[in-house]
């Protein structure tokens, strides 16, 4: 991964006319928000050698401007910035905790550093009482001018950054980890000096002694992980970029999405790969549709999916509390080493699914800024398998866990244990189901991640199965056809009497909840439904009371169909093979899809006597 850091760090470098010659291009950071437009200057003026308050100045932000700014965010929430540029907070916090202590923690470093401090000090309250009349959401950022200089053309400033970056790369802990005429375990070059500290993700860390290889001795950190300057500031510039370009959401979770190119890409191949994280992305593909696998509207994996297999794919998972660059960088999960391939066939999946009449039929509504905008067709995406591994009331670490371990293997092409996955999204429906949600979409959704699964060979759905009588089916008419089709569709999840026997059995039990609701204005019938904790004895038990029921409201229109679930009943016999969950999904799909196997002469003898 470190390569491909360095990689794309060159890249970014090259693209922005950037050099390792001139480090402060790289090391300064960009201190503004979306809402900065103003920044704020303390204005010291100088007389002869006497320095003094010369006010406050406001003045417009401006990007170009970052070298002068000299803005570098410090390696503590809580304590100054590497330079007295700070982002302002609340007015008395940033000037106590990061502008203030600044100069009391470097002000003997330098003697402008200790006369600046002095005057500041001097003036400190007369500066807050100005500043409180400038400081809004669009001016959140404090410096100081010494004559009318910026920080970034004052050479004590500059030299300070530079020096002080430079140790962070070989003083930490109050311990000096380098070594001199030693090989960079970056660039393979023997470089005069290199270090041990070079933290490019702070998950990387020798502060524990079990970090540190060398008899466990901070100072001997640069054996661990040995890397000089050049390589430091080019991996610094790497990071940036990727938080920037490379940078994506993924249903409350962030990835980084690490390109590693193979030995036997080009350069004009690489720039191609650049351009796509750049947004510079091909029209032809834009006009024909994008398609996403994720939630995000940049997601780059569909023009990812037209290269050839000359680079890798990595995902790095993370949590970053105190923002990307912040003090706490928590690596959630890492895949790696995917193909273009990989990423192309699960989009052609995709595709075929998408295409499902079952789902191309059924509308979901389409939110922007959580408000209803419209309906589209269900397809998939990852959401889908995200939508059964989060339960609003009860969402931990342990289901995220799951989420990103089934995300792993789906793109690593790992099997996924059947039951495992079934158990979520049964547990799904069994919620709906009790809070009195329909169960309709989350049932569809469960559906089309199996399949989804099953065309990608991932899942076992099969074992059990066994080939069925060809007498069977005694039963003639339109019913039977919509039958046949409807399990020659879904062959594979069909292989089963028993399995075809519990659907039906799920259609005719929603054929006689859609009766009782009309009647009652209620489904009292629901309630034999257990929850939808469905077991082979509930299931046998279910079909005589569902029929009595219907000659009771005397409405029963459906003799086909009974006659069809009674044949599997009696061909599938006793101890099935087919689990409580597995018994429950069948069910429920059956319910949700029953509208498809209502015969039309009896929708009209329903309406007629409804």
């Amino acid at each position: 991964m470190i390569e491909a850091i360095r990689e794309i760090g060159e890249y970014s470098l090259k693209k922005s006319g950037r050099s390792v010659d001139n480090p402060l291009e790289i090391l300064v950071d960009n201190p503004a928000s979306k809402q900065t437009k103003n920044i704020l200057f303390i204005k010291i003026g100088k007389e002869d050698n006497h320095y003094f308050y010369d006010g406050i100045e406001l003045e417009e932000f401006d990007l170009k401007k970052l070298k002068l700014y000299l803005y570098r965010k410090g390696t503590s929430g809580n304590g100054p910035d590497l330079t007295p540029t700070s982002m302002i907070t609340e007015i008395d916090k940033t000037l106590r905790v990061k502008f203030y202590r600044w100069f009391k923690n470097y002000g003997k470093k330098n003697d402008l550093f200790a006369k600046l401090e002095e005057i500041l000090i001097a003036f400190e309250q007369t500066i807050k009482r100005e500043i409180e009349h400038f400081v809004n959401q669009e001016t959140n950022i404090i410096s100081i001018k010494i004559n009318g200089k910026y920080l970034g053309e004052i050479n004590e400033f500059v030299d300070f950054i530079l020096s002080q970056s430079k140790e962070n790369f070989g003083y930490q802990h109050k311990v000096s980890s380098l070594a001199e005429n030693q090989i960079c375990s970056v660039c393979k070059k023997n470089k005069a000096e290199v270090y041990g500290y070079v933290s490019t993700f702070k998950f990387y860390t020798v502060d524990k002694p079990g970090f540190v290889s060398g008899g466990f001795r901070q100072s001997n950190a640069w054996k661990n992980y040995p890397v000089c300057l050049e390589c430091a500031l080019i991996l610094e510039a790497g990071k940036k970029y990727l938080g920037k370009q490379f940078n994506f959401n993924f249903y409350g979770t962030k990835y980084l999405l690490i390109s590693k190119f193979l030995v036997n890409a080009s350069e004009e191949e690489k720039k191609k790969v650049f351009r796509v994280f750049d947004g510079e992305r091909d029209p032809k593909l834009s006009k024909e549709g994008i398609k996403r696998l994720t939630n995000d509207e940049n997601e780059a994996l569909y023009f990812l999916s037209k290269f050839q297999n000359y680079l890798n794919l990595n995902f790095l998972f993370y949590s970053a509390p105190k923002g990307f660059d912040g003090a706490v960088f928590n690596v959630l999960h890492y895949i790696e080493d995917i193909l273009p391939s990989r990423i192309k066939k699960l989009f052609e999946v995709k595709n075929e699914i998408d295409k499902i009449g079952i789902f191309r039929e059924h509308l979901v509504s389409v939110f922007e800024k959580q408000k209803k905008v419209g309906e589209k067709p269900l397809e998939f995406n990852f959401g889908i398998l995200r939508n059964f591994f989060y339960n609003k009331e009860e969402r931990n670490t342990i289901s995220d866990s799951y989420f990103l371990e089934a995300t792993n293997k789906i793109f690593s092409s790992r099997p996924i244990d059947y039951d495992f996955i079934l158990k979520f999204i049964v547990e799904k429906l069994r919620r709906d189901f009790s809070n009195g949600y329909s169960t309709q979409t989350d049932t569809l959704k469960g559906f089309m991640l199996l399949i989804f699964l099953k065309k990608l060979g991932l899942i076992n759905i099969t074992k059990g199965d066994r080939k069925m009588s060809e007498t069977f089916f005694n039963a003639n008419g339109e019913i039977k056809e919509k039958v046949e089709k409807f399990f020659g569709e879904f062959s594979d999840f069909f292989g089963s009497p028993e399995k075809r026997a519990v659907f039906l059995e799920g259609v005719l039990t929603q054929f006689l909840l859609n009766i009782q609701g009309r009647e009652r204005g209620a489904q009292p019938f629901r309630a034999r439904l257990k929850g939808l904790k469905m077991n082979e004895s509930l299931i046998k038990k279910l079909l005589p009371e569902i029929q009595n029921k219907l000659e009771e409201y005397g409405k029963n229109y459906y003799g086909q169909l009974e006659e069809i679930i009674s044949e599997h009943f009696v061909q599938a016999g006793e101890n099935w093979k087919l689990s409580n969950d597995e018994i429950s999904f069948y069910f429920t799909l059956g319910m949700n899809l029953s509208k498809n196997f209502k015969a039309e002469n009896e929708k009209k003898e329903g309406e007629n006597n409804e």
